[in-house]
């Protein structure tokens, strides 16, 4: 009787970990290393950026093809980002923001955009007008997040606005962010 159950906690106890860091965007997973990224070949071709990590144009997210970049330490993937456009026009970069909020909200609930603040005795903002704050605020500092405030457990999902200059153009980026917890 005891020889079974010492079995089933033997056995647990070696898949735990497995289970622990299969967390990522499948079919990719946290701790693969570039090679194991890039063995997806219906998703690829992978460009290889100038710090080694790695980036596909057939990524899936949510049954859609997006940019998807995969960040790498010690050659083990740390970050999945999921892009939903770069470029100049703001407009669009508002857009796409408002896309990753509802998609964070519809798939884990409430978020919050820790740098846009808004009096707790306001009316509801609407999400256009959190989208636009966020886009400014990114012009301003960087960055805007979006936060699920219900996280996955194997893992942490973030969404953001990024406002930079590069050859004299500001350019805005909206991704949504995976990492290991």
């Amino acid at each position: 009787m005891k020889v079974p159950l010492l079995r089933i906690l033997l056995a647990a106890i070696i898949v735990l970990p497995i289970t622990a860091t299969a967390a990522g965007l499948p079919p990719w997973q946290f701790g693969m290393t570039k090679q194991q990224v890039a063995s997806f070949q219906k998703l690829g071709p992978y460009r290889t950026f100038s710090n080694g990590d790695l980036e596909t144009f057939k990524g899936l997210y949510r049954g859609q093809q997006h940019n998807v970049q995969f960040y790498f330490v010690n050659d083990r993937l740390i970050r999945i980002a999921v892009s939903f456009g770069e470029g100049t026009d703001r407009d669009k970069a508002i857009a796409a923001f408002r896309r990753a909020y509802d998609i964070l909200q519809k798939d884990y609930g409430p978020v919050k955009i820790p740098e846009v603040h808004v009096s707790r005795t306001s009316a509801p903002v609407p999400t256009d007008a959190m989208a636009i704050g966020a886009a400014a605020n990114a012009y301003v500092t960087g960055h805007t997040h979006i936060v699920p405030v219900n996280q996955p457990k194997d893992m942490r999902v973030s969404g953001q606005i990024m406002s930079y200059v590069a050859s004299g153009e500001r350019l805005y980026a909206v991704v949504i962010d995976f990492d290991p917890r």
